[in-house]
């Protein structure tokens, strides 16, 4: 099957004191080209508050091996340039001339946040559609639920940790943040082509905590868990993604797990 367009990619905009910094992999981009020519779009969105702040769209080439336009790859957002706002950054590519692209799913690759007084950091995007463990999770539970093993809140030694969550969508998304071991349950709601910052610490409201969280709602949304200085938020150790709640079997039924021991005997006598 061939594709015309990757699916777009979310990433979180930069927080106060950092500038977003994306560079396009093109050279796995190659890889996944038919043919020896296309042309492409890039465009590139920035939503703050259900407002669409900015959108460039810019053309890139790849003929014979050679990348032309290839400033097209890269992309900087300060900022400062978000008024004060925490945003979110949509990247679109879309096949205008050539055979098809082998998939649809533009090759892993990081961005980088950059400051000239804070730690950098480098985080990876998330499919705004068509990711297969969410579709899974759909189909067998009926919702969306992620979460993370690890928060780590210690008010002495000044860190904590942050949920932000991106509605990338056109409708508000009703989500539940549970905290098991707490007896915590917090239902959360945010506006279309949003975000909200929530830090762990005015929930839990403990000094020293170390635990784990679920999210979860009808619709999906987008995660990312910020570790940072105790009640400031911009200054960053690391962003990290969520973890989804796999709906995937833990055990092979026995007639499977049969044929892949035949099918490894058999392998392993042809080779």
């Amino acid at each position: 099957m061939n594709y015309n367009y990757f699916i777009p990619i979310i990433h979180l905009g930069p927080l106060e004191g950092y500038t977003f910094n994306q560079v396009l992999p093109l050279l796995q981009i190659e890889n996944v080209i038919i043919g020896n020519k296309a042309k492409f779009e890039i465009i590139r969105k920035v939503f703050c508050n259900k407002t669409l702040l900015h959108q460039e769209n810019k053309i890139i080439n790849f003929n014979q091996g050679n990348w032309t336009n290839k400033q097209s790859a890269t992309f900087e957002w300060d900022y400062k340039k978000s008024k004060k706002k925490i945003c979110y950054i949509e990247t679109q590519i879309n096949l205008l001339r050539g055979k098809g692209l082998k998939t649809s799913s533009l090759p892993a690759f990081y961005v980088n946040y950059t400051s000239k007084n804070k730690k950098s950091f480098m985080s990876c995007g998330n499919e705004k559609y068509g990711n297969p463990r969410v579709i899974l999770q759909m189909k067998e539970f009926g919702m969306w639920v992620d979460g993370y093993p690890g928060v780590n809140i210690n008010k002495q030694k000044k860190t904590s940790y942050s949920l932000v969550i991106i509605n990338p969508y056109k409708a508000m998304n009703s989500l539940f943040i549970e905290i098991n071991s707490l007896a915590i349950k917090k239902n959360i709601k945010v506006p279309a082509f949003s975000t909200k910052l929530i830090n762990f610490y005015d929930i839990v409201n403990k000094g020293v905590w170390s635990g784990q969280f679920y999210i979860y709602g009808k619709r999906r949304a987008i995660i990312h868990l910020i570790n940072h200085e105790f009640k400031n938020y911009n200054n960053i150790t690391t962003l990290e993604h969520s973890d989804p709640f796999r709906a995937e079997l833990t055990y092979f039924p026995k007639f499977q797990s049969l044929r892949n021991k035949i099918h490894k005997k058999l392998k392993g006598l042809l080779d």
